[in-house]
């Protein structure tokens, strides 16, 4: 009963902690996330009708401003949703007809759109086996590495140095063992029961002396701390170099993506009719006079 209580106490301690903290990590995502839309929308104007309309102003009632803001939101929209910076509606109906005549997915001109120029369908060449070049000479060092990190991360030993002499071995706290990539020192295995019977060749008495002390029962939890801080650097550094190859691989794709797409004609664009009725639809709607207006139409007759 009384471990029970002593956990729920734990976790109310927990949760009060996380309930003072939340506040400020949820104020910090929201900026972030304000911040990363308005990069991504290349414009802030969702923001301001956003904050118009919460300090009491009213709605966009011409018609013809009404028609012409419903498209610049469009194409936030539109920016937003792909990463694609169209310049404006025209562009924007232009690139839809054009990948729907050629059966190109969206999601394809989004994943290549580093390499988009002025216009969507306008793309840079990029240097494919440079590119390529670069990517498998970087992965294979990563991957070492990776391995290398992947296997401390799963190791039921911790690696140590000793100071003075910088040898380097393993030890679980119950077994010593010699790193394999210190080539001077002599293969060994090393128990507690060793430690008074067995030299340790190409080693001082002072590396035995440590290296004993480590498969001492008074430090094995101290082992036990020092593995467990491994695991998290291990890891940390795992994930790092899985991020960083993801990205190479991924820069690769796009490259080869932005190939395949510049090989597609690119659309009639800037020919002197309107895109889809586009100019047509924000044409001045006509209105009936005034009675200012009319008044003066009839002063003057």
């Amino acid at each position: 009963m009384a471990d029970s209580d002593t956990q729920v106490q734990l976790l109310d301690n927990v949760v009060g902690s996380l309930k003072d903290i939340n506040p400020w990590v949820t104020t910090a995502i929201i900026c972030l996330l304000i911040v990363w839309a308005i990069a991504r929308a290349r414009s802030a104007h969702f923001l301001y009708d956003r904050v118009w309309r919460m300090v009491g102003g009213g709605g966009i009632q011409n018609p013809t401003l009404k028609a012409y803001w419903d498209d610049v939101r469009d194409v936030e929209g539109f920016r937003f949703r792909t990463g694609i910076n169209f310049p404006s509606m025209e562009v924007l109906l232009a690139t839809a007809k054009w990948t729907k005549d050629h059966n190109i997915n969206i999601k394809d001109l989004s994943f290549a759109r580093g390499w988009i120029r002025d216009l969507p369908w306008v793309f840079g060449a990029p240097p494919i086996r440079m590119i390529r070049s670069v990517v498998v000479a970087l992965l294979i060092p990563f991957g070492v590495l990776a391995t290398g990190t992947a296997y401390m991360l799963g190791s039921e030993s911790v690696l140590l140095t000793i100071k003075e002499s910088k040898v380097i071995f393993w030890t679980d706290g119950l077994t010593a063992t010699n790193f394999f990539f210190e080539t001077h020192v002599p293969d060994f295995s090393v128990t507690p029961n060793d430690c008074s019977i067995t030299p340790l060749e190409g080693l001082t008495q002072e590396d035995v002396k440590v290296i004993c002390e480590t498969l001492s029962p008074d430090n094995f939890k101290a082992i036990k701390k020092s593995l467990t801080e491994q695991r998290i650097i291990a890891g940390y550094f795992l994930a790092v170099l899985t991020y960083i190859s993801f990205i190479l691989l991924r820069s690769l794709a796009q490259a080869q993506m932005a190939i395949k797409l510049r090989k597609y004609p690119i659309p009639n664009f800037g020919a002197s009719e309107p895109q889809d009725g586009f100019i047509s639809s924000i044409q001045p709607v006509p209105t009936e006079p005034s009675t200012f207006q009319r008044g003066s139409t009839a002063a003057s007759g």
